[in-house]
């Protein structure tokens, strides 16, 4: 009888174990299933958290934008600082069209970095230049070269050496025809920088 019982308390521990590893497994695999979405979940904001910080930095991009319509925003994505970009804005608006990228020099406190940014990331399409009217909705603003301040005359892309020459014949009104510019600053100077000048209003 007692070797009965053994055999008895023997089995019913062998089921008891089984039992306890069932439902051991059982938990297991339910709480496996619980993390299974939290998991997903999670790399799912990971990828789209890395997919807004790439769409926000452009800096890695191949992309290029047309100097004369890109916006605001996208600046800020190419690098460029919200002052800076404001300036950029503003002088576009100023000059109307932007015929050459290094122009952006002519923006105070642009800077080096910024002429760099522009340099990489900004193009001038000489086509669509061509009818800014039609494309852009602007043309190139024309500047009375006898109104002008030393301020202004940088702005439109005179060098300090131009400024110099050109500042004494403004105040005396000297500046009547394109024959009277170019001899202060050369026909070739002229030639590339006509298109934003008028001598009578």
């Amino acid at each position: 009888m007692l070797i009965k019982r053994g055999i008895i308390m023997k089995i019913k521990y062998v089921i008891i174990f089984v039992m306890l590893l069932i439902a051991g497994n059982f938990l297991r695999l339910l709480i496996e299933e619980k993390n299974i979405p939290e998991i997903e979940i999670s790399k799912e904001k990971n990828y789209k958290k890395e997919k807004a910080k790439k769409d926000a930095d452009l800096t890695k991009s191949n992309v290029k934008f047309d100097i004369n319509n890109v916006e605001y925003k996208d600046l800020l994505k190419l690098g460029i600082n919200k002052n800076k970009a404001e300036k950029f804005v503003k002088y576009r608006d100023e000059i109307g069209i932007i015929k050459d990228v290094n122009e952006v020099k002519n923006i105070s406190g642009f800077g080096k970095s910024g002429l760099e940014i522009a340099q990489k990331f900004l193009f001038v399409d000489n086509e669509k230049i061509q009818d800014s009217t039609k494309n852009y909705g602007r043309e190139i603003t024309k500047y009375s070269i006898n109104k002008l301040n030393e301020k202004e005359l940088k702005k439109i892309g005179f060098t300090n050496k131009e400024i110099k020459k050109l500042l004494p014949e403004i105040e005396k009104s000297n500046i009547k025809s394109n024959i009277d510019l170019e001899k202060i600053i050369g026909k070739e100077r002229y030639a590339e920088i006509e298109d934003k000048i008028k001598f009578m209003e």
